[in-house]
């Protein structure tokens, strides 16, 4: 599918959720305001990935809570964009469909729920990791192009900011 294209269907699921976006962007916020949409909790788990054979972000659906599990010691931007991630794969429906075995480390659940849900849960197609890639990018491209913008603690400076980052990206000529 062309990018233009994914884009395109992507935003138009993505307005259809009706979520807010948060300006300026906060991962956290944001899955505060999916949760609340969806009348389901959605809880963020830091983990030390780095010693595991798993990748730095997972999502876990379970039958009363979803958990984005991300990699911990991420930089504040990529912790951010794993978060999203994970939640684009939520928010898309998506399934997955790879055995990985460890359950031990999550301890927060019961392990014959993990590796059955981990089982489901935690490999995707190229499709759907592309899909889940680009509406991550999506949404921490400019949130207020793609829903509802809340007000932040900054208001007016906020918006001017917004304003000039949209400019800028509209304007590329200054790039040279």
């Amino acid at each position: 599918m062309q990018d233009n294209r994914l884009r395109r269907q992507l935003e138009q699921r993505l307005r259809a959720l009706n979520v807010t976006i948060p300006v300026p962007l906060s991962a956290e916020a944001f899955c505060r305001s999916v949760a609340e949409a969806r009348g389901r909790p959605i809880k963020l788990v830091p983990w030390d990935t780095t010693g595991a054979v798993v990748p730095c972000g997972l999502w876990i659906s379970t039958e009363n809570a979803d958990y984005i599990v991300y990699e911990q010691a991420a930089p504040g931007i990529l912790r951010q964009h794993i978060v999203l991630h994970e939640l684009a794969h939520l928010l898309l429906g998506h399934e997955g469909a790879a055995q990985l075995n460890v359950a031990s480390q999550f301890q927060f659940l019961d392990s014959a729920m993990v590796e059955r849900v981990l089982g489901r849960a935690s490999a995707y197609d190229a499709c759907e990791e592309r899909e889940a890639e680009v509406l991550a990018s999506m949404i921490g491209e400019q949130p207020a192009r793609y829903g509802p913008v809340v007000p932040d603690q900054l208001g007016a400076a906020a918006a001017v900011l917004d304003r000039f980052s949209a400019a800028l990206a509209a304007d590329r000529s200054w790039r040279g």
